[in-house]
């Protein structure tokens, strides 16, 4: 079995003792920031956060539709996508703040400042 598929296996696996546990990984800032910190090095960590920005990223876009508001305070441009995982880990750095906020509000503040929209990067 490739990789992939064994961590989605495993995954699924541990959805009900997470569930009974009344915790879910990557609530904090923190949790995202020790993901995508070791994603260059570890394949499985890659997956997973690249899988969880691109959640984040979608469902930011879908709620922004579904509530008429003008979408997200940020703009990826060609190539953007690919560099979150870096920009997200040297961003977290600075701001450890960030650190202990929900990892929605940590995310969104991060693409907010690093992506905004209308500004040359």
């Amino acid at each position: 079995m490739r990789l992939r598929e064994t961590i989605f296996l495993f995954g699924l696996a541990c959805l009900p003792l997470l569930a009974a546990a009344g915790t879910a990984p990557g609530r904090t800032g923190d949790a995202i920031l020790k993901m995508c910190q070791g994603a260059e090095r570890v394949q499985a960590l890659s997956v997973m956060c690249h899988n969880y920005l691109n959640g984040f990223l979608d469902a930011t876009a879908w709620d922004g539709k579904r509530e008429g508001k003008g979408g997200a305070k940020f703009c990826l441009g060609a190539g953007d996508k690919e560099r979150i995982p870096t920009t997200l880990v040297a961003w977290m750095k600075a701001h450890p703040d960030a650190l202990k906020q929900e990892s929605g509000e940590a995310l969104h503040r991060m693409l907010s400042d690093s992506f905004p929209c209308g500004k040359k990067r």
